[in-house]
This record gives C-alpha cells, structure tokens and sequence, in this order.
C-alpha cells in the first residue's frame, strides 16, 4: 500500500476514535446522559459546602448550570461514589441525601375538574408522604444491604408510622418498604378514577414523613444523622403544590430539611398554606444563586477544573484551555476582517486627506488605526480625518480614549452586509463569557469546536483559529434557539422573541456609528399600556429568563425579584455570535409593553420600531447563518 494513503488512513481512523473519546467525555452533558459516569466525572462547586448544612437551601439556576449534578452529589448514592465504594465511610456521614426528580408526568395528575384544588391538596399531600417515606425506606434498605448490619428497630418501633399511613402492623423493615413502593403505585393508578372512586384513609400532611424519620434516626445506627430530601426541578410542581411543599418546608422537624434545585422564577410561589405565612430568605432558607456565585472568573476556574476532570483520559489533547482557544487580539481581528477592498479604500481615504508633510507617518500607522480613525472621522462630519490622524500622531488623550472607547464596537461594523464571518468570537475569556456561568453550554462549545478542529485535518495538539471558535460558537446558538421551541408551551413565542431582539441588537451592533456603543440590553419601561398588555409581557419575560433565552441583572431599585421591572434583561451570551452582537454586559435601550410583545406578534413592524426608536432602520443584508430564518424577516 503506498505509504501516503497508508498515513492518511491511520490519521482518519486516529481522528474517528479521538472524536468518539470527546463525544464520550464532553458530548455528554447532561447529567441524566452520564449514568455511572456522572460522579466519576464530578466537579465540586464552591458553593458545594453551603449546602451541606442542616438548614434549607434554594439553588437557583436556569438548565445546564449543574444543580441535578450538585443535588445528586449530595444524595446517598453520590456519597458512596465519592467514597470509592468503601462501605467502612458510611457511618462518619452526617447526612443522607435523598434525591428525587419531580416528574411532570405525575404532578400534573393531580389537578382536574374531577376535584377542587382543596382536594387535590390533600390527595397530593398523601402522596408526597407515600413517596418520601417509600425513599427513607428505601434508603435504610441500602443501608442494611452495604454495611451488612440491620437497624436495630422492631415491629413496634414502627407502630406510629404505620399507624399515621394506615398501614398492616406487621411485616419488619424490608417487608415495609416493598409495601409502601406498591402502596405508591396504588396510588398513583387510582388517581386516573378518582372521580368515580374517591380516595380513602388519606394521612395527614408530612405527619408519616415525620413519624418515619424520628424513628429511624433514633437507632443506635443513625443516631445523630439527617435526612437531606433533594428536591430537583422544583419549578414543574403546580402552584398549588408548591404551597404544600412551602408548608412542609417550613415546619419541617430537626430529623430532616430540604435542598430545592429549581430555575430562576420557578418557584413562583414563597407562600405556605396560610396564606399569610411566607418563606423568606435567609430566616427559612439559605438562597444560592449559581450565576451570582459563579462570576465570569469564578467560572473560569471552575471551567478549568471540571475540562481538566473530562479530559484526564485523553492523552493527545492539551489540558490548559488558554492554549486550546487562543485569545485574537481586537487589533488583529481588525486585520482578518477588513478584505483587500477595505484595506484599499482606507490608504485612498488617507492619501486624499492628509497633507504630504504627515502622509508617510500616517500611512505608517498600524491597519487597526488607520480603520478607526477613518471609520470615526466619517462618522462624524465635524471633525476632519486629518485632524484625527493629526491628534493620534501628537498622542493626544482624548483620541487615544475615543480609540480604547470605540474600537471593538467599531469592529462590527467592518464587514456589514457581506458574506461570511461577521465578527470573530474567540479566546478562551471569550467563551467563558459566551456561557455566562452555564456549564453544559461550556461543554457543547468546547466539544463543537474541538470536532470542528479536527474534521479540517488539524493537528490535535494545535490551537483551534479563530474561525473554528467561531464557527463553533454560532452553531451552538443556533442549536438552543432550535430547542426553544420544544421547551414548554410558550417555546414558539420565545422563539420569536429571540429572533427578533437578536435582530434588532445585531444592527444595533452593526451600525455603532455616532450612536451609544454596544447597546446589547433593555429594560421594560414603564408606559399607559393596559395591565393586560403589562401582564402579557410579565409572563413572556419570565419565561424567557426560566428558559434561558435571556439573563437578567439587578436594575437600581431594590425590589422583589420576581418582580420583572425591577430588572435589565439581556439575550443571553450563548446567541451573540449567531446573531453577531457583542457578548459583554454593556448598555440599554428601553421598551415599552407594546412594543415588546410586537416582537412576537408581528415581528417586522415590532422589529422596525425598535430600531426607529433607537435611530436605526433595518435591512435585508442577513448574516449568512440567519438567512434560514429569512421568512420571518421578510
């Protein structure tokens, strides 16, 4: 076989298992994909420890942010993991976890014209006492398996519990908990004819769960422990339910607390069942939020901590990051985007305006200045390219900071209304601040562009350029608008929404000319708009903050955080590249209800008068990866 060909087989083949070992590593993303794999790849937060505490915990952050990982490295099962499988460490635990993922499938069961919400609430009270005493069962089964000793309780030691659930008084521990796991499936299959057959014997809320937990905590074995219920997906419990869980929260006993994952606005309601009675932070709960823990350089390392983890096995790719995605400097980014017409028509501009006696200096100026002192005396007629170049060339302060200013908002507008990249996103800082605190979208960049790198026939050991990154970087936008849609019922109204506000900073972004740079976020301003369109547009924002189609931040009022005007919102980073605006936290415009839901109602005339209110006027020169959504911008 000619040696050639032979080469390039054995590097195909090397590139095939190399791209397996990613999809294996990093592909995997969720942790409900991970099985087995998702404590041997566990990396701890530091916040981690917080919620190890005896009191309760919210963790609050939107999908991909870690908290099933976080919540499921609290359980009793992720403890052991950790531990190695030495069953010798289970007795120096002082917590057991107990996880447990609200389904939707079964909460929403629980609701109906069959019965009034007052009924609901106690048949669904009864299951939350089935279900969470079935897992302590289940639990203290685990317990006596691994350790090979029994908990040291007797038939009628349980007597309370049984008698609080209405249960047989006989049968020992492993008995009980196969009862009650087929008492739970009982129940469930009643709740499709609870109209016909009314349920019966109902217990009383939280009373087993209570009685149950005392119990096993007070043999010699758990003595001193406590149960840690591990909540996740707090946000798809009907309101109602999140009252009752609110309740037991609450006026939970020493035995056990609560550690709630849920996505921001999720927990929509803070009150118990006495309606005058609130949750409150810090006096009930201790609240972690994720993205206010975990700033960009917070993030950063633990980014770096959790690659470091993934790529361990992976012998042929680098483990420093900063080396994989080289930063490209704004200048140089100048230099790739201008083409030769660009760079032609600046020395023409220069040549024509600038006296012979400065010309060989100006000239000699570095391309990045030639384009901006060219690009801001055109944009403003009061001054002179000549003066500009006059003042750079004396070192006058106020150009230098124009310059330090204006620059990277100046870059978007280079190659407006061409075809191909727009503006370069790259640099590992860059798709640290790309992700904004979200770690499953860190792994999709990083696997995406690393694929990329490879699928060209680069070496694996070199830096992946700028237009990989990029690339990259647009396709994983382009993804998460693609799965907006099918995230909940309001998915095609955000998907609208996306569409059009991406559109409207993107020539915001393009056009910074004489206008506040980088203007990439709003606020709702208050207008005489009805309450019905002020509601509308309330419900909009918060789902498009649970679903992370935008991020919001602190505005200058201290209000409630539910409260969506007490806020600036913001695409989120993930999408700037697909739409081509910039990624950092810098200015806003104001919009008003109306015009907000003119976004999704009619998108052309919502997006034309954002604009118009912002001195704009948009155009048919999409960028390559948004021509697909042509139609919707026709």
């Amino acid at each position: 076989m000619d040696a050639t060909i032979e080469k390039g087989i054995r590097m195909i083949n090397s590139t095939e298992i190399e791209k397996n070992q990613l999809s294996d590593i990093l592909g995997m993303y969720k942790a409900e994909w991970l099985s087995n794999k998702l404590f041997d790849l566990f990396t701890e937060p530091g916040y981690f420890s917080e919620l190890k505490t005896s009191r309760p915990c919210v963790l609050i952050g939107g999908r991909g942010t870690g908290k099933t990982t976080v919540l499921k490295g609290l359980s009793y099962e992720g403890q052991f993991s950790f531990a190695d499988g030495n069953k010798d460490t289970i007795d120096s635990w002082s917590f057991f976890g107990i996880y447990h993922r609200v389904n939707t499938n079964r909460v929403t069961a629980f609701r109906g014209p069959e019965l009034s919400e007052a009924e609901w609430s106690t048949c669904f009270a009864h299951y939350l006492n089935l279900l969470f005493c079935s897992q302590l069962l289940e639990f203290a089964s685990w317990y006596e398996r691994q350790t090979g000793r029994l908990i040291s309780l007797g038939e009628q030691d349980f007597l309370p519990f049984k008698v609080s659930l209405n249960l047989p008084n006989d049968g020992k521990l492993k008995e009980l908990a196969h009862e009650l796991r087929l008492e739970v499936l009982r129940f469930e299959a009643s709740i499709n004819s609870v109209q016909d057959t009314p349920p019966i014997n109902l217990s009383m809320q939280s009373a087993p769960i209570d009685a149950l937990a005392r119990i096993l905590l007070s043999s010699p074995e758990l003595r001193g422990k406590q149960f840690f219920f591990l909540i996740d997906e707090f946000e798809n419990f009907e309101d109602y339910q999140q009252r009752i869980l609110n309740t037991i929260i609450k006026h939970s006993p020493a035995e056990y607390t609560f550690k709630i994952g849920v996505r921001e606005l999720g927990w929509r309601e803070r009150a118990t069942l006495n309606s005058t009675e609130q949750l409150t932070s810090p006096a009930d709960y201790a609240r972690i939020s994720i993205a206010e823990r975990l700033d960009d350089s917070k993030f950063k390392q633990f980014a770096e901590r959790v690659l470091s983890v993934r790529f361990a096995n992976v012998a042929t790719f680098p483990l420093q990051p900063a080396n994989l995605f080289p930063r490209l400097s704004e200048s140089d980014e100048a230099e790739k985007l201008l083409d030769r017409a660009g760079i032609s028509r600046i020395s023409s501009r220069i040549r024509s305006a600038v006296a012979a006696d400065i010309l060989n200096d100006a000239l000699s100026l570095p391309l990045s200045v030639k384009f901006f002192l060219v690009y801001w005396a055109d944009a403003h007629p009061e001054t002179s390219l000549e003066s500009e170049i006059k003042a750079w060339l004396a070192g006058n302060a106020s150009a230098r900071e124009r310059y330090d200013n204006h620059f990277y908002a100046s870059l978007f507008s280079i190659r407006r209304g061409k075809r191909g990249i727009r503006k370069y996103y790259s640099g590992w800082d860059v798709i640290i601040s790309l992700c904004a605190g979200n770690i499953r979208y860190l792994l999709e960049l990083v696997h995406l562009a690393v694929i990329l790198h490879l699928e060209k026939g680069n070496d694996p050991f070199s830096p992946i350029d700028p237009e990989t990154q990029t690339e990259a970087a647009q396709m994983v936008g382009r993804k998460n608008l693609s799965e907006l849609e099918g995230l909940s019922v309001d998915g095609a109204k955000l998907t609208k929404l996306l569409l059009s506000l991406g559109r409207v900073f993107g020539v915001l972004a393009e056009s910074p000319a004489r206008h506040t740079p980088e203007a990439n976020q709003f606020h709702l301003r208050e207008d005489s708009a009805s309450s019905e369109n002020d509601d509308k547009a309330t419900s909009l924002l918060k789902h498009a903050v649970m679903h992370l189609a935008l991020v919001r931040f602190a505005g200058s009022k201290a209000l409630d955080e539910r409260d969506t005007r007490a806020y600036d919102y913001m695409i989120h980073p993930i999408f700037a590249p697909f739409f081509v605006f910039s990624h950092r936290k810098k200015r806003k415009i104001k919009l008003t209800s109306v015009q907000l839901l003119a976004l999704v109602d009619r998108p052309r005339a919502g997006i034309d008068i954002a604009l118009k209110n912002n001195n704009r006027q948009s155009d048919d020169l999409l960028p390559d990866q948004l021509e697909l959504f042509g139609e919707f911008y026709a």
